[in-house]
């Protein structure tokens, strides 16, 4: 049994511990917190037979993996210190805020023969399969993807306070925190990116908030990309090929997945949603079982999208710091 120890407590802390207890793989055995009081709190919500800890040196003789869930810009150094103590490591997206970053991420995983997986739901859920296929079978030359989310935080920005999602150093706002999303689907099922074209709306601090993204990937498939935290959006995303559409619902969740012929225009419903599972308990899952069937294979693979995807934030980013130049 894989022994989990934990670095965040906020509620997508609780939603992956809920997600540990239900796997009989693993066991969540430490939690850590600057405030050992609230590690105290998430081992007595969930009922844990765990260490509590405000100490990272703490939690080695306790844990062979750790999840990580700390605002952005603590990631890299977080998972660089369990990574080189020879831990596993499940780390929330982004990976990093860097490429270069996620490159050595990468390089000390494979040096320490450990695994290093981010936490990125979408592509481990059955229903992604389905956007796989299609892709496959019917080589669409244009995906239009949607994800306007609009902020529990957004009241708080209008005032003028920040928290760490939309501190410019610890989080860097939408880019990061949502847009993320769209680029890594579009690159797991598109391939490596070869050009970004991209504007944005930043917030006072210079964090993002709303993006518009072009990418053209290697396959010469091209990705437009609408993405908000200040807006609930209600246009569905699609994958568009000559021969037939792909539509779907909610770009982290992949639902209300529908195939429509061209020529027909029949409707073919292939999944509604996964009511009655988290999405945590699919990347757990294979998280999981990465590490107990030794497959590096698997890991780089995975890692070689995260890698890519912070590659393409970074010159999203970049692209947007040049706003106005033609």
């Amino acid at each position: 049994m894989i022994k989990i120890g934990t670095i965040g407590t906020s509620s997508i802390t609780e939603q992956f511990v809920e997600a540990a207890i239900k796997n009989p793989n693993c066991k969540v055995t430490c939690c850590y917190s600057r405030d050992k009081s609230r590690a105290q709190n998430l081992i007595r919500n969930n009922k844990l037979y765990a260490k509590a800890v405000d100490n990272f040196e703490q939690m080695l003789d306790e844990v062979d993996a750790i999840y990580i869930a700390s605002p952005n810009g603590l990631h890299y150094e977080q998972a660089k210190y369990f990574l080189t103590q020879q831990k596993h490591v499940l780390l929330e997206k982004p990976l990093t805020l860097s490429f270069n970053e996620a490159l050595e991420l990468f390089e000390i995983a494979k040096r320490n023969n450990v695994f290093l997986m981010e936490a990125y739901k979408t592509f481990h859920t059955p229903q992604f399969g389905h956007l796989f296929q299609f892709v496959k079978d019917y080589q669409p030359f244009i995906a239009n993807l949607n994800l306007n989310k609009y902020s529990s935080r957004m009241e708080k920005i209008k005032m003028g306070h920040y928290d760490s999602v939309f501190d410019f150093n610890l989080g860097k706002g939408s880019t990061y925190d949502l847009l993320i999303y769209p680029v890594e689907l579009s690159i797991a099922l598109f391939g490596p990116v070869v050009e970004v074209k991209s504007m944005g709306q930043k917030i006072l601090n210079g964090s993002g908030m709303n993006d518009c993204v072009i990418l053209r990937h290697e396959s010469d498939v091209l990705t437009n990309i609408v993405c908000s935290k200040a807006s609930n959006g209600r246009v569905q995303s699609e994958l568009l090929s000559d021969l037939a559409t792909l539509t779907f619902k909610n770009v982290i969740q992949l639902e209300e997945i529908s195939f429509y012929n061209t020529n027909s225009n029949e409707q073919q419903l292939l999944h509604k949603t996964n009511a009655d599972k988290d999405l945590f308990e699919f990347e757990l899952t294979v998280f999981l079982k990465m590490i107990y069937e030794n497959d590096f294979n698997l890991r780089d693979y995975l890692l070689d999208i995260s890698c890519e995807t912070v590659r393409v934030l970074n010159i999203v980013e970049k692209n947007q710091e040049k706003s106005g130049d033609n």
